[in-house]
């Protein structure tokens, strides 16, 4: 088996003048290292040889003018070709190439091209044209150069569009993860600011059921103390025994009755106090037109004296009202379990308390009867000139009616 052997080349022993000939050796590989070494070559003639591709420092050798590789295997030239600025003639003729590397573009000095007997891409075949003279080599240099720039100019524009899509979305990317972290601060701060709120209505809440429960005790005490004082002064008055009490019909006439014989002493009681002269109804028109006055204006005093606190009591309803409107929400619930916890309270101890009160009911009932008709004793007896008159007036017409009755016209 043969193996391939780089062979080794003096470049100075083939360098003649500024021309340096490197055809016809089988090369498999340019020499650059050699090459770079003797800037006088300016023409290199590597025709000729085994040369499949250049390696990327090839267009180090920035000196050369004219090159000729034709007759050669390239399939590709390197990418920086275009770095060999100062190249005036190339010669590309019988190899494989079907593209050039868009570096082609910086060739601007480059004068003669000839790219005949390759596989090129139509619009570069068409470019390269077919290079039968002086001319057309010529014209081909000029419209392949031209045609590289066009590409390098489209690449060019596609490359810094795709470079603003990728800063775009970098932006779009970047302007997500600050929205994310924002949302991520604002939720941070609003589970901060329910934690605090919590915190203090959970605070709150404790002092207030530690007060409801020492007012709770504290009136108790002070009912099961008011409650011993009743039972102390009542207590001599339960001596008889009790029976069956009336009907709830009954029960109720009777505090109707009651409530009119109150009304009627407080009347009684007015009338007698503002009363001057005979009984007539002039006397009790103005009787009423005085106490009417007097009513008048006490309600003016009571007012001039409630003023300041119905303003007080207002601005603390428009305090209270933006607290609620505000802390809705929170003072419903809370209201809510007070609520909840009140009615059972209330219930618990309504059907403790139901008896105790309606046998106050009563009490306060025969009470008030009893009080009732010893005023309107103390008003008969104080008054007892208008009583005798009320009197004789009933009597007669009484006894005036059974007149009538007993004589017809």
């Amino acid at each position: 088996m043969q193996h391939n052997k780089k062979k080794s080349v003096s470049v100075k022993d083939k360098l003649d003048g500024n021309e340096i000939d490197l055809s016809l050796l089988e090369l498999t590989e340019a020499p650059v290292k050699e090459l770079a070494a003797v800037t006088r070559g300016t023409v290199l003639d590597l025709s000729n040889n085994k040369l499949v591709t250049l390696s990327i420092a090839f267009p180090t050798l920035t000196h050369l003018i004219k090159l000729d590789l034709s007759k050669n295997q390239l399939k590709e030239l390197p990418v920086n070709f275009g770095d060999l600025k100062h190249l005036r003639h190339l010669d590309l003729y019988s190899n494989e190439l079907q593209r050039l590397p868009v570096s082609f573009h910086q060739l601007k000095e480059l004068k003669w091209l000839d790219l005949k007997n390759n596989p090129l891409v139509s619009t570069l075949a068409e470019a390269a044209g077919d290079c039968l003279d002086q001319k057309g080599c010529q014209e081909a240099a000029k419209k392949v150069v031209k045609l590289m720039t066009v590409v390098h100019a489209e690449l060019e524009k596609k490359r810094l569009k795709e470079l603003e899509e990728i800063k775009s979305q970098q932006m779009a990317q970047k302007q997500e993860e600050d929205r994310a972290k924002e949302r991520e601060r604002q939720e941070k701060k609003a589970e901060k600011d329910k934690r605090k709120t919590e915190a203090v209505t959970k605070h709150q809440a404790a002092v207030s059921q530690a007060a409801a429960k020492k007012s709770a005790v504290n009136h108790a005490k002070s009912e099961g103390a008011k409650n011993e004082k009743k039972n102390e002064r009542q207590q001599p008055k339960k001596m008889k025994p009790k029976v069956a009490g009336p009907s709830f019909c009954a029960k109720f006439f009777m505090l109707l009755l009651r409530l009119f014989i109150l009304v009627g002493v407080a009347m009684a009681v007015v009338f007698a106090l503002n009363w001057e002269g005979p009984l007539t109804l002039d006397n009790a028109g103005k009787v009423a037109e005085r106490s009417m006055d007097k009513t008048t204006a006490y309600g003016l005093e009571v007012y001039d004296w409630a003023s300041p606190h119905l303003l007080t009591i207002r601005e603390q309803w428009k305090q209270l009202s933006r607290f609620v409107a505000k802390n809705g929400r929170d003072i419903v619930n809370i209201a809510w379990d007070r609520t909840v916890k009140i009615a059972q309270i209330a219930q618990q101890q309504f059907w403790v308390t139901w008896p105790i009160v309606q046998q106050r009911m009563g009490e306060v009932m025969s009470l008030t009867g009893d009080t009732a008709v010893h005023y309107w004793r103390i008003v008969c007896r104080e008054a007892p000139i208008y009583y005798k008159e009320l009197v004789d007036k009933v009597t007669q017409l009484f006894h005036g009616t059974q007149t009538h009755a007993g004589n017809p016209s």
